[in-house]
């Protein structure tokens, strides 16, 4: 077992070095230019199908660098996992689920929530690559669990934390057994913290507040503002044997939570924290997201002052930085991924990112003359046998085995890479410092890879991997439904509305019914109106459509709520006004979609909390009733303001009795001129705000469109300067992206093409 000594020997050595490592990044830092302002490149943009070769191919490369995350999944993997040889293990945990930090099994939760919330960051600059790629759905799953384990690992006593669990398993024990994790049980060691672990808990905090701004679980966003509130509480620091985060505190990680809650809330306190956030003195990492916070802070204020470390990224020799020869490679792809973020904003330069990246995928020599593809499984040449313990579970890393091959291709998985500035690397399992592979050494990719694609827009996924059994699909996410609205200006605005009448005939032997103890999740959640809302979340198991079955334990005669999914956004279906009959139950029939998600979630308003229960819902295999549906015209002789969103055209349908619902329409308001194109805060002037509050007012209309309930929603003139691409059409998120062309200087407003 002399690894494992020398191990603890060099992880000593790595920490002590650190501090030097930090002291001379400062002083590169501020020495550099701030705000470094270098034009990004930009392309054209050709078809996915275009043909690529694998130097440039960062459609395959995105898509592969997800599958670590798959490989590294613990606890019950079954619907989730992609990759043939994994399996469920450590089910005895206090808390089940989440993922492994690396080639070993612990779970440690500043690298890990670091990953997560960098994953996070990924997909909010650049959902055009995912989306294009079809890799989102892939994303989602990976950053759902994440966030999942993370509000599990959180207990609370109403809205306050009263304890996290931040570890799981111990390094030395665990590093002690190699083998497959399915086999290794009862691990023992559960670390909760009741306080005083605030850098790793504000991490939690960024990366709920991330994937809620992403993927809109209100959950995540309840979970975050807890963990948040309960970091300012004891802002000190815990340190593993493994990770530790002391040099820079806690206070980077409250920043970048502070960044990510006000993006998904608004809420002033939270920009005011992060705009407190000084200078950078290293690269965006798990030990400091000093980085991190100064680029949100730049492109939620303007101020780019926190972010001087950018001013290292730059060069054509392997971007090695000092005394970090344990993963250099994660470093690299994060500078890069940073720099890709920092283009968008004409902070940075996309074309430096590229050519390291030609480093990482083995097309351009190291200073040693040798070329190494780090990203396993992507090329000929790419490294393949990582110092990872459930693909090479029969071969441990001890010296004597480094001739036999890992049992299992770990796909798409960034190894350590070079241990110095010359390009010393081996492919060797022995090597835990230059080929160990991590959760957050992939962040980096991932990220990169995004980016990569974003500027240049070459390559394309493949349809086949080894050892993966689930492809995420290429190709693009499906867009909304939108509803149509026929407006004659001056004269009345005509909105179509649905009424559904079924018919309550016999079902099919072709229905399944699900009782609450079978859905994927169920609950009570926190509305924004600060009511309990009942909710229930379920398989679509191929069927065509759903009904929800709700006892109502009050004297409210009829129900509201809505039945959700994601296909790559939010769709929903609301219903209102549902009559609840004689025996006190009330039934919605949900027409499921075509490009239906994995979950659909079912979500009852009205009434709240205990008046309300939800029984079962019955899916039809065939369609379930028979739904005869009719269409009229109400027309409005008023001139109206609507609301603005791009849901799915509402249809509701009821077996008690006939329902009508009016849809959202979307639209601009009438009668107004544009003041300045983009400028959809009215604030006088187009910054990134603009484009935020766009994303805003169409992901949730409730609250951020025009008659949303938060005081900064978008306002019928916000709405007018906000469409700016292609002016006369429907807000949609083209508006955001034409602003951000325009404060990149790569377009005028208003836009009329890409």
């Amino acid at each position: 077992m002399k690894e494992y000594n020398e191990r603890s020997v060099v992880t000593m050595h790595k920490t002590l070095t650190k501090v030097k490592s930090t002291i001379i990044s400062g002083l590169l830092a501020v020495s550099a230019v701030a705000s470094p302002v270098v034009a990004p490149v930009v392309t054209q943009e050709p078809s996915l199908s275009a043909t690529a070769a694998d130097s440039d191919n960062y459609a395959k490369l995105l898509q592969y660098s997800l599958y670590l995350y798959d490989a590294n999944m613990c606890g019950n993997v079954s619907d989730d996992c992609g990759i043939e040889w994994r399996g469920n293990c450590h089910m005895s945990d206090d808390v089940v689920g989440g993922y492994h930090d690396a080639g070993d099994h612990v779970w440690f939760g500043q690298p890990g929530a670091y990953a997560a919330s960098s994953l996070g960051w990924a997909y909010y600059e650049f959902p055009d690559a995912f989306d294009s790629t079809g890799q989102t759905a892939h994303l989602k799953v990976i950053t759902d669990r994440f966030a999942k384990f993370m509000r599990d690992a959180t207990v609370l006593n109403g809205n306050t934390v009263s304890k996290v669990l931040i570890e799981k398993g111990e390094g030395d024990t665990d590093h002690k057994y190699w083998g497959a994790p399915e086999q290794q049980g009862n691990r023992g060691r559960m670390l909760w913290t009741t306080g005083g672990a605030a850098n790793i808990t504000a991490e939690y905090a960024a990366a709920l507040a991330a994937n809620y701004v992403n993927f809109k679980n209100p959950d995540d966003l309840k979970y975050a503002k807890a963990l948040y509130d309960f970091s300012l509480q004891n802002t000190d620091c815990y340190n593993s044997q493994f990770y530790d985060g002391h040099w820079t505190g806690s206070a980077d990680e409250i920043n970048w939570a502070a960044g990510w809650l006000y993006i998904a809330t608004n809420d002033s306190k939270y920009l005011n924290r992060l705009s407190s956030a000084g200078q950078s003195y290293s690269n965006h990492s798990w030990e400091s997201v000093q980085l991190g916070a100064g680029i949100l802070k730049g492109e939620l204020t303007g101020d780019w002052g926190s972010t001087g470390f950018l001013g290292n990224f730059k060069g054509d020799n392997y971007c090695f930085l000092e005394n970090w020869e344990w993963g250099s490679a994660r470093q690299n792809t994060m500078a890069q991924f940073c720099t890709l973020v920092a283009a968008k904003n004409n902070k940075g330069d996309a074309s430096w990112a590229k050519g390291q990246m030609e480093y990482i995928t083995g097309d351009k020599a190291f200073a040693n003359g040798q070329k190494h593809c780090l990203v396993v499984g992507f090329k000929d040449n790419s490294s393949k046998n990582p110092h990872h313990r459930a693909s090479s579970p029969d071969a441990d890393a001890s010296e004597g085995n480094d001739g036999i091959n890992n049992k299992y291709l770990l796909v798409g998985a960034l190894c350590g890479g070079p241990v110095d500035a010359n390009g010393t690397y081996r492919d060797i399992r022995s090597d835990y410092k230059g080929n160990e592979v991590t959760l957050d050494y992939n962040a980096g990719l991932v990220g990169a890879a995004a980016g990569l694609y974003h500027f240049y827009k070459t390559g394309s996924t493949v349809s086949s991997i080894t050892g993966v059994k689930k492809i995420y699909p290429d190709g693009s996410t499906p867009g909304p439904i939108v509803t149509t609205t026929t407006q004659n200006t001056p004269g009345p605005i005509v909105t179509t509305t649905t009424t559904t009448t079924p018919d309550p005939g016999p079902s099919s032997g072709n229905d399944i019914v699900l009782l609450p103890s079978d859905m994927a999740d169920k609950g009570t959640e926190k509305g924004d109106d600060g009511k309990i809302n009942n909710f229930v979340e379920f398989a679509p198991q191929g069927a065509k459509s759903a009904t929800l079955y709700v006892k109502v334990n009050s004297s409210d005669t009829e129900i509201a709520g809505e039945f959700g999914t994601w296909t790559g956004e939010w769709l929903e279906d609301k219903f209102d006004k549902v009559k609840v009959g004689s025996d006190k139950v009330a039934t919605v029939d949900y027409t499921i979609p075509s490009n239906v998600g994995s979950v659909v979630k079912a979500i009852v308003w009205w009434p709240h909390g205990d008046d309300v229960e939800i029984q079962k819902v019955v899916l039809h295999k065939d369609g379930g009733s028979n739904i005869t549906t009719t269409t009229k015209a109400t027309t409005t002789t008023k001139a109206t303001t609507t609301t603005t969103t791009t849901k799915a055209t509402t249809t509701t349908t009821t077996t008690k009795a006939t329902t009508t619902t009016t849809t959202t329409i979307v639209t601009t308001a009438p009668n107004l001129e544009v003041k300045l194109y983009g400028d959809a805060d009215c604030s006088n002037s187009v910054r990134m705000n603009d484009a935020v509050l766009v994303m805003q007012s169409l992901a949730n209309g409730d609250r951020f469109g025009e008659n949303g309930s938060d005081p900064s929603h978008i306002t019928p003139q916000g709405s007018k300067n906000a469409d700016c691409y292609m002016p006369g059409s429907l807000i949609t998120p083209k508006d955001a992206y034409a602003i951000q062309m325009f404060l990149l200087g790569a377009k005028q407003l208003p836009m009329w093409s890409d």
